[in-house]
């Protein structure tokens, strides 16, 4: 183990990698499940095997007494959250894609299950070579080997709904060519459906059901903007326009004769991946720097621009020594309404001044609490306040690579859990939630220092 605020070396690929939502890459191919009936069968299967789970669960927490049947509890979330993983693991595509939405969720999820649901972010293993070239060929008229001077058959990179390959243009430029799997966006419907059944059963999700149908209807409009190819040629485009002028900041051009609804071809813009910021030749400055980077860049997002690239995983972005942190996969943009980018204001405004009353209204306008119920008392928030404010307090820097952050707020669950039905999802916030705690982790990764209030304050101050 890890002793606290001391950083054990990571392990570094020296190798330029350009990850576009990169899950990992095993040498292991797989064939892609389309049929239709066969997801069914295996989703339906699923959603048999947990069902029984809890319910012998409930059944068996009769006979215990309660820290018994909390530790049989958590112990059945793990073995569910596993059978899922597999299933998705194997199936991939949309229910694939919503497993990994969900998997950061953890106000939604037990934190036993999202930690296991979690695994779905680091592989998905590449599909025979074939399948590529029959999505090329349909979309082109043309087989890979004839639209571009040079195509390798092997994956650059493999994810939940496609993969990437390295190519070559006539002209001899360097691209990259993400190409969606075969009938994906035909699963899409049923894919959903079954998942959010198997998530509804057992109590997974302690909400009402009808709370939840928010949720799931913003998964679903992001998941088909994200299938969407000729969607994301604009969204780059859109980003290169705001970014333009930001020499920190690099985004990847892109080539709309060789782009489809299903095929998106982009210049080749290598870069290390985040763990290499632990190795030489980075430093500890390098680190401030791109931690500062990402902290504003996220912040100019929700509170400003109201444009978020959604997308917090790690394998999204890349980084030079001497030059920008480049920007991968636009597929999952989240437009943030001006009435939820002010709410958001005021919430953090009345965060770092301690106003718990404003902080209650401020929840309200966001949709995240229920209306029906009355305010918790300000202790509630007062507990969960003295551990998000820790990196705003005035004073010396404050380095992410010592936060325990998420540590405490896991000894705040049974308050949380206690005032839970005060609360509820917001459609509005999923993705801003997805996007702020997937860059909580990347902070801890990359392990910056600095004083986050200062860069903060100028947000909200518009």
């Amino acid at each position: 183990m890890k002793k606290a605020g001391v950083k054990s070396p990571r392990k570094a690929n020296t190798g330029n990698s350009q990850a576009l939502a990169v899950e990992g890459i095993v040498s292991r191919k797989k064939s892609f499940v389309t049929s239709r009936a066969s997801r069914f069968f295996r989703l339906t299967g699923l959603t048999g095997r947990v069902s029984s789970s809890y319910t012998g669960q409930r059944l068996k927490e009769f006979f215990l007494d309660a820290g018994s049947a909390r530790h049989s509890r958590s112990e059945t979330h793990v073995r569910n959250a596993e059978r899922i993983v597999e299933t998705l693991g194997e199936l991939k595509g949309a229910v694939m894609k919503v497993g990994q939405y969900m998997s950061i969720q953890t106000d939604l999820l037990p934190k036993e299950f999202a930690d296991v649901l979690a695994s779905l972010q680091q592989s998905a293993p590449p599909v025979e070579y074939d399948l590529i070239a029959s999505v090329i060929t349909s979309e082109f008229g043309k087989e890979p080997e004839a639209l571009f001077a040079h195509f390798d058959p092997e994956p650059h990179a493999s994810a939940s709904i496609g993969q990437v390959h390295r190519a070559r243009l006539s002209n001899g430029t360097e691209v990259v060519v993400k190409v969606q799997y075969p009938d994906v966006d035909k699963n899409i419907e049923g894919d959903l459906s079954n998942l959010k059944t198997i998530l509804s059963t057992g109590s997974i999700m302690g909400y009402r059901k009808s709370d939840l149908e928010g949720v799931f209807a913003e998964i679903r409009d992001r998941l088909y903007e994200e299938l969407d190819y000729d969607q994301e040629m604009e969204n780059l485009r859109e980003f290169r326009r705001i970014f333009k002028r930001d020499e920190r900041i690099r985004i990847p051009l892109v080539f709309p004769p060789y782009c489809s609804y299903r095929v998106l071809t982009m210049e080749y813009l290598p870069g290390d991946p985040l763990e290499a910021l632990w190795a030489s030749p980075y430093t500890q400055e390098d680190r401030n720097r791109f931690g500062e980077l990402l902290f504003d860049l996220f912040a100019n997002q929700i509170l400003r621009l109201g444009l978020l690239h959604a997308d917090p995983h790690p394998g999204n972005f890349a980084f030079q020594k001497k030059g920008p942190m480049i920007l991968y996969d636009f597929g999952c943009l989240k437009r943030i309404p001006p009435y939820i980018r002010e709410a958001c204001r005021d919430l953090a405004r009345c965060g770092l001044e301690g106003d718990y009353e404003r902080i209650d209204e401020a929840l309200l306008r966001l949709g995240s609490r229920d209306p029906r119920r009355k305010a918790p008392d300000q202790d509630f928030y007062r507990q969960y306040l003295e551990v998000l404010q820790e990196p705003f307090r005035p004073g010396e820097p404050y380095d992410f690579g010592a936060c325990k952050i998420h540590e405490r707020m896991v000894a705040l669950a049974p308050l949380g859990v206690s005032k839970m039905f005060h609360f509820k999802p917001s459609r509005e916030t999923v993705f801003i939630g997805r996007t702020i705690g997937g860059h909580y982790g990347n902070m801890l990764h990359i392990g910056a220092r600095a004083r986050w209030r200062e860069l903060l304050e100028p947000y909200l101050n518009d």
